[in-house]
């Protein structure tokens, strides 16, 4: 098993595609992260008002919810936390806005996990 060396990060992981969440568990939870993911994005402002998270990452399709819809309640939630986007499409315009709102960077799926490294090491300053 992995350890870490600070304590764990807190990831949020808001995707409805089960290889997304499987990859952010298996990765990060291996390295001793706390991984929570969600696949219902209508329950996110409840579960970031109960627990804590350092930073969340957001898929901007999903068959529910729109991610920029998810992005707003997270920023009026907690209008600090950190927030990445994640897409499959080229939606400059969405991914525009999304950042417009307050996401701390949009991720272009599929990605590798020195992507998902780099994305979390410029926005929370840590190493995973």
């Amino acid at each position: 098993m992995g350890t870490t060396t600070t304590s764990p990060i807190r990831i949020l992981v808001v995707d409805d595609k089960k290889v997304i969440q499987d990859f952010f568990d298996i990765t990060f939870g291996y390295y001793g992260h706390q991984i929570t993911v969600l696949q219902d994005a209508a329950l996110i402002t409840k579960l970031v008002k109960e627990k804590t998270f350092d930073i969340v990452f957001v898929d901007m399709v999903m068959p529910n919810r729109d991610g920029i819809e998810v992005l707003k309640d997270l920023k009026n939630a907690c209008p600090n936390l950190p927030v990445v986007m994640m897409s499959g499409y080229s939606l400059q315009e969405q991914k525009d806005e999304a950042v417009r709102l307050g996401a701390s960077g949009c991720l272009k799926k599929p990605f590798e996990l020195e992507d998902i490294r780099k994305i979390i090491k410029q926005v929370i300053s840590r190493d995973v």
